[in-house]
């Protein structure tokens, strides 16, 4: 049951991502979570749970997940993530259910990912030439994650001998033009040939490490000026933001909506929603406590990684120091499925009745939980739909209405005093009121870049120069 659960996931997931809204990554999410929980509670009164749960190796998984949460609940963007970190929660559970999955099992779900990697194909093949969007819109969201997407299969295609699948994936690399997967593909390639070099086999295979290290060369050589400037001042952000929070972070997929308080003004490319580089980016956003954990599960996994996937699983964490791939659900729930390996068969276990009532119990009240917060992300993404056409037709009294269950406080009262500084600012005579929301907005969180910028534009008019100096040194006093 549970593989059916991940097949589809890992199957689906990738073709949609590109048009992935609220309510579908909602469903992605609680997919996962609900099919981990039946198959908990079947095994438990079955055959009994794996004693492989317990194994050291999980120890770092499960205070990651901790840790992470923790920053989550701290978080002064929560109302702008929390959604989000279900993603990587998500990647968890397939990580580590998957190291459960039987033989077969797992086979059947690889056979319908590599379905699903044909399905990508196609659809790329139908947006280069029918519908002419492909480097507009194409699938993944991005031609770097696409390109990831394409290395992490090309390794499982080449295990299951199906070349002509391999081959539509070395063509998708070469349509992204991705310099980023061309050398994480080149890396993996060269270590794989490496592994193999001992003894006579050395000088079989030395031609092919000189031809992956003349490789190597054009690559870098290709590497253009402002790619590599915006992407230290993007590192130079994220290290500035685990700076100022180094033990909590941000939140979870924060960066998004923090880089933009710690870029300079004026600096080369000044916004980005990923840090392009995975490391950085979770450390920023989740901590160190919680990065050294998860670090550690990602390398110990991969060193555990046996025959052609470990090399899908290199480069993924080559491509992660100039990329934001992993920061793509459907290509992180994919390369926490690869990075799993089977448990060791450690017997099994039957709770009692009265732990196994209490669990029941438990998960019965994490569902409501969630279910109650899906309800009010949903309910909040409508009224900022109404509240946005109120907003274009001139009426932002109305948009507020539409607001006013958010902004008598929770997860989205933030947010919601965000938009409605837009909304007034955007509207004619109205930018006293939109300093009121914004001032309003960084009591909330001091931390948000739009109430500090939109504010400074409103304050640099003659008459409010008060106003101005106040405000920088109060932006000064958060940003020490």
């Amino acid at each position: 049951m549970l593989a059916y659960i991940f097949l589809f996931v890992l199957g689906i997931a990738p073709a949609l991502q590109a048009v992935f809204d609220l309510p579908l990554q909602l469903a992605f999410q609680r997919a996962v979570l609900l099919g981990c929980l039946a198959w908990v509670f079947l095994k438990a009164y079955g055959e009994g749970l794996p004693r492989g749960f317990g194994e050291k190796r999980f120890i770092p998984l499960w205070i990651a997940a901790g840790l992470s949460f923790f920053s989550l609940i701290l978080s002064p963007f929560r109302g702008y993530v929390f959604n989000e970190w279900g993603n990587y929660a998500a990647g968890l559970l397939i990580f580590l259910f998957a190291s459960f999955i039987k033989k077969e099992e797992r086979e059947r779900a690889e056979r319908f990912l590599l379905y699903g990697a044909w399905l990508v194909f196609v659809l790329s093949l139908l947006q280069v030439f029918v519908l002419e969007n492909f480097y507009a819109k194409p699938p993944l969201t991005n031609f770097n994650a696409l390109a990831l997407y394409a290395v992490m299969i090309i390794p499982l295609a080449l295990d299951r001998q199906q070349w002509p699948l391999t081959g539509a994936m070395v063509i998708l690399v070469v349509w992204t033009q991705s310099l980023g997967a061309a050398l994480a593909g080149v890396v993996a390639a060269g270590i794989y040939a490496a592994s193999r070099c001992k003894g006579r086999e050395l000088k079989e295979n030395i031609r092919i490490l000189l031809v992956l290290g003349l490789l190597a060369g054009p690559v870098f050589y290709l590497l253009q000026a402002d790619s590599i400037s915006g992407r230290l001042a993007w590192w130079r952000s994220a290290w500035d933001m685990f700076s100022l929070r180094p033990l909590s972070g941000f939140g979870h997929a924060s960066f998004t909506w923090a880089q933009g308080a710690f870029q300079a003004e004026g600096a080369f490319r000044e916004h980005s929603v990923y840090a392009h580089n995975y490391y950085l980016e979770f450390l920023s956003e989740n901590g160190i406590a919680a990065s050294i954990a998860w670090f550690w599960v990602l390398f110990a996994a991969m060193r555990r990684k046996t025959g052609l996937l470990k090399y899908s699983v290199i480069a993924a964490l080559v491509h992660s120091l100039l990329d934001f791939g992993l920061s793509v659900p459907a290509n992180f729930w994919l390369f926490c499925w690869l990075l799993s390996s089977p448990a060791e068969e450690a017997g099994f276990f039957r709770p009692s009745r009265r732990a196994a009532g209490a669990a029941l119990a438990l998960a019965g009240l994490l569902l409501a939980a969630l279910a109650g917060l899906d309800m009010r992300s949903l309910s909040f993404e409508k009224a900022r739909g109404r509240a946005f056409a109120a907003a274009q037709a001139g009426r932002p009294d109305l948009a507020e209405a539409e607001l006013k269950p958010a902004l008598s406080g929770g997860v989205f009262r933030g947010p919601a005093l965000e938009l409605l500084g837009n909304f007034n600012l955007a509207a004619p005579g109205s930018a006293f009121g939109a300093a009121v929301y914004y001032e309003m907005a960084l009591r909330e969180n001091p931390y948000s870049a739009g109430p500090w910028r939109f504010l400074k534009r409103i304050y640099s008019v003659p008459g409010r120069e008060r106003q101005a100096a106040e405000l920088e040194a109060r932006r000064a006093g958060v940003f020490k």
